[in-house]
């Protein structure tokens, strides 16, 4: 019978003498140089873990007069030019700011080249009283590795929007959502844009609007059923902007309306039924 032969540590051993060409070694350590350690992952939490550098004087630089108009300038001009009104940033009644939008947001720091990686800094989550709250962070880097800019979201289940529904149903809308504030958060203060939008439209209150000059119980005896109040504008104009960004038509919307409540025109549904929809649009978001 013929001697066996390992041949896996026949391998091993004839390729531990082979060395690699001193260019090839070269280029090895200079792409290992060249790969930002900020655009990596933990290796066992798979996390991400941003680096802290001391700031230098260099690094700490500001702009001058002509270099931050220069900046402005061009801000302004691809927001005009690039971003579109329904789709990436909203016009909310009684606003005097429109709100910016995830979609607008992910434009701004792809144009500024940016990446947005995001860390869930804190999060409660009770399962046995149905509670979920969670607080987002994200890191704007730039193809050096170097963070650029940060945002901070947080949401949680108690907020006047998801009081009322079960919180392990919308458990999963509320880290998205987290992640989403800190993101438009972040959009927001690297490019300074600040004085042309406000917070991101799902932060807008969507409740009927209070009604001034009247006492409690004034309100109490002339108020519908909640389950029967017809929707607001607050919430109409918020279902039509989402339904922009879902290119969802009219048509479809009153289908949908006709075969779940019964009701042909989607502006005549009640304000819970809005509530619904919008709940169902912001789950797939």
């Amino acid at each position: 019978m013929g001697k066996q032969i390992d041949l896996k540590a026949l391998l091993e051993s004839k390729m531990g003498n082979i060395e690699p060409m001193e260019g090839s070694k070269i280029a090895i350590e200079r792409a290992e140089m060249s790969v930002p350690h900020n655009l990596m992952f933990d290796a066992e939490s798979t996390e991400f873990k941003p680096e802290t550098k001391p700031v230098t004087a260099s690094g700490a630089r500001g702009l001058t007069v002509e270099e931050a108009k220069s900046f402005d300038d061009e801000m302004n001009r691809f927001i005009d030019t690039v971003l579109i009104a329904g789709v990436d940033y909203g016009i909310i009644p009684s606003c005097k700011k429109p709100t910016l939008l995830k979609s607008g947001a992910e434009k701004i720091l792809n144009y500024l080249g940016l990446i947005a990686r995001t860390e869930i800094s804190n999060r409660v989550e009770d399962y046995n009283i149905g509670f979920f709250s969670y607080e987002a962070k994200v890191y704007l880097i730039d193809y050096n590795g170097v963070v650029k800019g940060e945002g901070i979201g947080i949401t949680n289940t108690r907020e006047g929007k998801y009081a009322k529904t079960n919180g392990y149903a919308v458990q999963n809308t509320v880290l998205k959502m987290a992640k989403k504030r800190a993101l438009v958060d972040a959009a927001l203060n690297v490019g300074n844009l600040s004085a042309r939008f406000t917070q991101d439209v799902e932060d807008m209150n969507i409740e009927p609007d209070n009604v001034g000059g009247k006492s409690p119980e004034e309100l109490k005896q002339g108020e519908k059923p909640k389950a029967d109040r017809p929707v607001t504008q607050k919430q109409l104009k918020y279902l039509e902007t989402l339904m922009g960004q879902h290119n969802t038509s009219a048509e479809a919307m009153n289908k949908y309306c006709k075969t779940n409540f019964g009701v042909d025109d989607y502006k005549k549904i009640t304000g819970v039924q809005a509530s619904t929809l919008i709940e169902k649009f912001k789950a797939v978001e």
